[in-house]
């Protein structure tokens, strides 16, 4: 127990644990993580190493399609990703999207392209309604139901490795092709997961040199063994107990992540590395139960992959709630985004990241918007991207002890001054009254009447210069007291100069729960100061009141869209501030 008057130190967890109710709580990470920050043999021989807590990065808009069904997927293909909705669409490097065609179903697909150079054959598979060409002689174009010459039945997945698609069925089969061909199979070239008979076939999954055939109650790893047509070309290697528990609750075999995920039947989150093929058990008890609540409810899992400044995550969402884990720490927190309809946070919006164009690109749950992972951005494609930790218990403080002060050491100065926010220029047009009306990348992060710096337009070029903006909708903006008078020819860029003044000046807000985390107290406002105003590192509340039989509870909520760390915090019956 710490001295009299000394300060008690805040316990915040590393992983996320909400426990089966809020009193079970260790603590909640949301929209954050943690990492270790210095060496531990640097001063502090026997202690862990002080750790930070980071805002996690926000997404920005990538492209636009007129979709209202929900994102099922995507894959890089040369210079074009192919990205579907009920409808499959081409999205080149500037996100200008190519309508494709109808692709029938609304669930997750999963896409394999192969290695004809240089227009490679791209396939994808609804679970539901099998196999569809998105490429003919290797050029996009509008679906069209595949199998295989006649002798390929319905598949639910599809994959491509060492030259052969592979085709799995629900009976079991798994068909491979020719090598890179969509022609005409072999009706003979197929074999069967056998390892268990009353299980069903899920999913093939190319990973590690391997393909691993994923039914509902084992693994079946098999590799390639040069087997010639009309024999299948792999042999088994092994077989692992652990099954997919869904079609979609995998993923990780991504290129530039190559670290395999899944949910397996008995609920449980295992990983395997490249090169292992058994799997290890990363979820916690905590996860363990929401994932069965959702199975057993009926609803589906949707797992997903990112990377960003060296550090990979992997995010399972269910309709109710999202969950990541970081692969640098071994560590777990939670995913909140704000609807736009509802106004309540749930789920995360990103979905099914895969990586294209030097990015992480994902659907948005709110619509037909094609997203990208922006580390830059600490909002959700403008909407609020919450910041909130909360604590564990602190048992290190009696019963009824006055709660004088408590500090909450923050990374301070972060207020942005001037926010530069630059959206590239595609066209110009006539718009209310004759103004420049100017088709730009994404005005999220923009609002009416800021000040934006155009330069570089050629053709509109009475558009460059500096000019009061007005909001449109998600890619137009009209430059107020300007005329139109050129057609637009090419280039230019908008840069919005304006900060929000929750920028300038960001706040956290400071709960305070007595018991458990049932109820929380009303939030108390500190700031965490201007730009480059950091002579001050804490955050301090005081006169809390006694401490109650259950322990103190905090939380701290950041939403306002600046750069957010979090280092460490102190209760005290002294009011003195007698340091952090």
């Amino acid at each position: 127990m710490a001295e009299p008057g000394s300060p008690t130190q805040i316990p915040w967890p590393l992983s996320s644990f909400p426990g089966a109710n809020s009193q079970e709580s260790a603590g909640r990470l949301i929209n954050c993580s943690a990492e270790p920050l210095g060496d531990p043999s640097a001063g502090r021989s026997s202690a862990p190493a002080p750790q930070v807590w980071r805002r996690q990065p926000g997404f920005s808009l990538f492209a636009i399609t007129s979709e209202a069904a929900a994102y099922r997927g995507g894959l890089i293909v040369n210079n074009l990703s192919f990205e579907v909705w009920a409808n499959v669409y081409t999205v080149d490097a500037n996100g200008v999207v190519t309508l494709l065609g109808a692709l029938p179903g609304t669930k997750k697909v999963s896409i394999a392209r192969d290695q004809v150079r240089p227009s490679p054959d791209v396939v994808a598979v609804d679970p539901d309604n099998g196999a569809y060409l998105l490429t003919n002689a290797g050029a996009p174009a509008a679906p069209v139901a595949y199998n295989g010459g006649g002798n390929l039945p319905q598949p639910n997945s599809v994959c491509f490795q060492d030259g052969y698609f592979f085709y799995t069925i629900g009976d079991g089969r798994c068909f491979a092709s020719p090598i890179n061909s969509v022609g005409t199979i072999n009706s003979q070239t197929f074999i069967t997961a056998q390892a268990k008979s009353d299980v069903v076939l899920l999913r093939g999954i190319a990973f590690s040199g391997m393909l691993w055939l994923f039914t509902t109650g084992s693994c079946e790893i098999w590799q390639d063994v040069a087997g010639v047509a009309p024999a299948f070309p792999y042999g088994r290697l092994s077989v692992i107990e652990y099954g997919l528990v869904q079609a979609n609750a995998i993923a990780g075999w991504e290129t530039g992540f190559s670290v395999l995920i899944w949910v397996a039947q008995d609920f449980g989150v295992y990983l395997c590395m490249p090169g292992q093929f058994q799997p290890t058990k990363i979820s916690p008890p905590d996860l363990d139960r929401l994932i069965e609540a959702q199975v057993r409810a009926g609803n589906l899992l949707e797992a997903g992959v990112y990377a960003f400044g060296g550090k990979k995550f992997w995010a399972l969402s269910s309709p109710a709630w999202t969950w990541e884990f970081n692969l640098s720490t071994t560590k777990w927190n939670e995913r909140w985004s704000l609807s736009v309809a509802t106004g309540a946070f749930g789920r995360w919006r990103f979905t099914c990241g895969h990586p294209a164009f030097n990015k992480w690109l994902g659907g948005d749950q709110a619509g037909g918007n094609l997203l990208w992972i922006d580390v830059t951005n600490f909002t959700e494609n403008g909407a609020v991207l919450l910041f909130r930790m909360e604590s564990g218990p602190v048992a290190d403080f009696p019963n009824l002890l006055r709660i004088a002060r408590a500090d909450f050491q923050f990374d301070k100065g972060v207020g942005i001054a001037v926010a530069n926010v630059l959206t590239n220029v595609s066209g110009a047009t006539a718009g209310t009254g004759g103004v420049v009306r100017l088709t730009v990348s994404n005005t999220a992060r923009m609002a009416t009447n800021d000040t934006g710096i155009v330069s570089g337009i050629t053709g509109t070029t009475e558009a460059n210069g500096t000019w009061p903006l007005r909001i449109i909708d998600q890619t137009h903006v009209e430059l107020i007291g300007s005329v139109f008078v050129h057609a637009y020819v090419s280039g230019g860029t908008l840069v919005d100069v304006t900060s929000p003044p929750n920028e300038i000046n960001p706040a956290v807000a400071i709960s305070l729960s007595k018991d458990g985390g049932n109820r929380w107290g009303n939030p108390l406002i500190r700031y965490l100061g201007k730009q480059g105003q950091t002579q001050r590192p804490r955050a301090s509340v005081k006169s809390m009141g006694l401490s109650g039989p259950m322990g103190c509870r905090w939380r701290i909520d950041v939403s306002d869209p600046v750069y957010c760390g979090f280092l460490e915090a102190t209760q005290a019956t002294d009011p003195r501030d007698v340091g952090a």
